[in-house]
């Protein structure tokens, strides 16, 4: 599969290893080359600030048709999933990976079980498209609807940064387990 990773980043270039490693075929922006590697991607993963959100799918052109993971966090009051489904028309948007700590991305391999890692969009195809990216970072994939629970997830996201930082826990991994 073809992604273009938009972000330089720890989020964006993580990621993009992990791909790579799976057999992938990845291209990571500049800021230069916004526009070239969305039309590379087949998958076009959102991985930058969110105040920078807007400017950036400005700057991709066209995405009709492509699914568009959207990675990011709307920490400072930007972009929200919302904004990029409407930022990008025609786009199969998936929210995903936004709740994973890059730092901790070393750390997946060595885990017992897999990490769960929640997801939402409303395409069916896109979303088993990004389930499978999923696992081939080595997590599991955890399905939490259509985009209308995005602000949910996003929520989500900003409780497990709160426990990590505000309660000096540090990153960490969160796993969905059903008791026996």
């Amino acid at each position: 599969m073809r992604i273009g990773v938009i972000g330089r980043g720890n989020v964006g270039s993580g990621l993009a290893g992990f791909w790579e490693r799976a057999g992938h075929e990845v291209r990571i922006s500049t800021r230069d080359t916004v526009a070239e590697t969305a039309s590379f991607g087949e998958v076009v993963v959102l991985a930058v600030p969110d105040a920078a959100c807007e400017d950036v799918l400005s700057a991709a052109g066209p995405l009709e048709g492509k699914v568009v993971v959207d990675a990011t966090n709307p920490l400072g009051g930007a972009a929200t999933c919302a904004d990029v489904a409407r930022l990008a028309p025609g786009a199969r948007v998936v929210k995903a990976f936004n709740t994973l700590f890059a730092q901790a991305y070393d750390q997946i391999p060595a885990a017992e079980s897999p990490p769960s890692l929640v997801y939402c969009g409303d395409d069916v195809e896109a979303k088993e498209t990004v389930a499978q990216l999923i696992l081939d970072v080595g997590l599991e994939p955890v399905d939490a609807g259509g985009l209308e629970v995005a602000a949910q997830v996003e929520a989500f996201a900003q409780l497990v940064i709160g426990i990590a930082y505000r309660q000096g826990r540090g990153p960490f991994f969160y796993r969905f387990e059903t008791p026996e």
